[in-house]
């Protein structure tokens, strides 16, 4: 379960609602912050609003290129280039899972994911930066 008393924020940029709810849903209820927003809107990165997440969670978006470009630009933003990034891809993505590795991302998980996998994976990289 998320510790109260560290910042516990994951941010979801997910543009399939049901996913960005079922996302939501689970990190709540272990206690995490979760703020979901939609990749088609640029303003993913905030930091004029003082708030960097511990973890972000980007979607299973269509397009290869773009997923590439938001890990890029999160790797060359201030205090965000170091928070952990787990990317979700469908087993059949290969190529979305080479380039986001290479722009930066942490770490990969298939969907559909598996809910006990999705936390270990959520608590390996909040405990990662203690």
């Amino acid at each position: 379960m998320a510790t109260a008393d560290f910042n516990n924020t994951i941010l979801v940029v997910e543009e399939d609602a049901r996913t960005a709810f079922l996302l939501d849903y689970l990190l709540s209820r272990e206690g995490y912050k979760v703020i979901a927003i939609n990749p088609n809107h640029q303003n993913y990165i905030t930091q004029d609003s003082g708030m960097t997440p511990r973890l972000i969670i980007m979607g299973n978006k269509p397009s290869v290129d773009n997923d590439s470009m938001m890990i890029s630009d999160i790797r060359n933003t201030g205090d965000w280039k170091n928070v952990p990034i787990l990317v979700l891809v469908s087993q059949y993505e290969k190529q979305k899972m080479e380039r986001a590795m290479q722009a930066g991302a942490n770490d990969i998980l298939m969907q559909p994911f598996d809910q006990r996998e999705l936390m270990m994976q959520v608590e390996r990289h909040m405990v990662s930066l203690h």
